[in-house]
């Protein structure tokens, strides 16, 4: 029986001469792997523009359990991006969220709240035209992340002069043998920032104004974060390409 998805495309790696495989994130079934054309002729081409990093596409797919891929038809696009395959800035923004996406949703469930999310997101950046806000734009979306995978950092114990501890993800005193080995935490002149910067939202991003060094610990340290409760997430071949975009 055939079903209709609506998904956001992570990545797609080379499978064999004639066929990709696409990784989806679908809002009825969650991660999926689709079997997507290959090659020069005009079938692939139209396939490569239609999967893109971070399009959102509609497809009728034959859902069997017992395969791992799925060979998806009358694939359409569900939403159409003005802009962010047309800036670098954006497209740079888009690479290195479909990589991080790709990563983080390796074997992930239906969860509409988090997909709607993404979806959001994503219109919000093929939407804005504030520098500032697509430079801080990573930031503000792996924090947001962070509320829907559930590891928000609890900052409510938060005194000056204490640490914060990643794996647990609350604020502990230097001297702690609580939590993790020391290159697990963020030391104290820097974790004074979190308060602030966990405050960073969509509406409000263009106000947070870093240089680049800033925005490049940043993102390391966020990364981290990420990396002690999803590995593989702190390791991306995107990274350096961003730094070079917005972090000079």
């Amino acid at each position: 029986m055939k079903e209709k998805i609506t998904g956001i495309v992570l990545g797609t790696v080379r499978h064999s001469d004639r066929h990709n495989v696409t990784g989806i994130y679908t809002r009825e079934r969650g991660r999926m792997s689709f079997l997507t054309p290959a090659g020069s002729s005009r079938q692939s081409r139209q396939a490569a523009a239609c999967f893109q990093p971070l399009s959102v596409i509609e497809a009728q797919v034959s859902i069997n359990p017992t395969r791992d891929l799925h060979i998806p038809t009358a694939t359409s696009r569900a939403e159409v991006w003005r802009t962010i395959y047309y800036d670098p800035m954006k497209m740079t923004v888009a690479m290195f969220l479909s990589e991080f996406l790709n990563r983080l949703l390796r074997e992930s469930p239906p969860e509409p709240n988090l997909w709607d999310f993404i979806l959001q997101s994503i219109i919000l950046l093929d939407a804005s035209d504030d520098n500032t806000a697509i430079a801080n734009f990573h930031i503000t979306f792996l924090i947001g992340m962070m509320r829907m995978t559930g590891i928000f950092p609890d900052l409510s114990g938060y005194s000056a002069g204490m640490e914060f501890d990643m794996k647990s993800g609350r604020m502990i005193m230097p001297y702690s043998l609580q939590g993790g080995a020391r290159g697990l935490r963020i030391d104290a002149e820097r974790a004074a920032f979190l308060p602030k910067l966990m405050r960073i939202n969509y509406a409000n991003s263009h106000c947070f104004c870093f240089n680049g060094k800033e925005r490049s610990e940043i993102l390391n340290e966020i990364l981290r974060y990420y990396g002690c409760h999803f590995p593989g997430c702190d390791h991306l071949k995107s990274l350096e390409i961003l730094k070079e975009v917005f972090c000079c």
